[in-house]
């Protein structure tokens, strides 16, 4: 039986930190202008293309990502930064990294795009690991 539960502030800054990472991620001082690229846009078509419904379903999904790792967490009894990096790592590697690779070869995705956009998850698992399991 559990007798442990959610930290939903922790969850909920997970978000947020997941939501600032892909700010930096796609800027133009990290990988926004290959991104753009391999997605063949450009800066104006993205700007003219803007909804707020995506940054909605974007915090909506990175919510339940950091919900996803802070229940395995609870799970496997996990209470440190180091198990919430294994367990984002994990969860990264074996969902993100299978599945955006599979979709991708198959659409014929840029390699490079493929790279941006699974390290992004990744990375954002395991900052979402960090928050969580420091404030087991």
């Amino acid at each position: 039986m559990e007798t442990a539960t959610i930290n939903f502030w922790a969850v909920l800054v997970s978000a947020v930190a997941y939501m600032a990472l892909g700010a930096i991620w796609y800027s133009p001082a990290l990988f926004g202008n290959a991104w753009m690229k391999g997605i063949g846009k450009t800066k104006e078509q993205i700007t003219a293309d803007f909804s707020p419904v995506s940054y909605f379903v974007a915090f909506a999904t990175s919510f339940l990502a950091a919900y996803g790792i802070a229940r395995i967490m609870l799970w496997m009894g996990g209470e440190s930064i180091y198990d919430g990096v294994i367990v984002a790592l994990l969860a990264g590697v074996c969902f993100v990294l299978t599945s955006l690779g599979v979709t991708d070869a198959f659409e014929k995705r840029p390699r490079s795009l493929s790279f941006i956009n699974i390290f992004f998850h990744i990375v954002g698992f395991v900052i979402a690991g960090i928050i969580i399991g420091a404030w087991r």
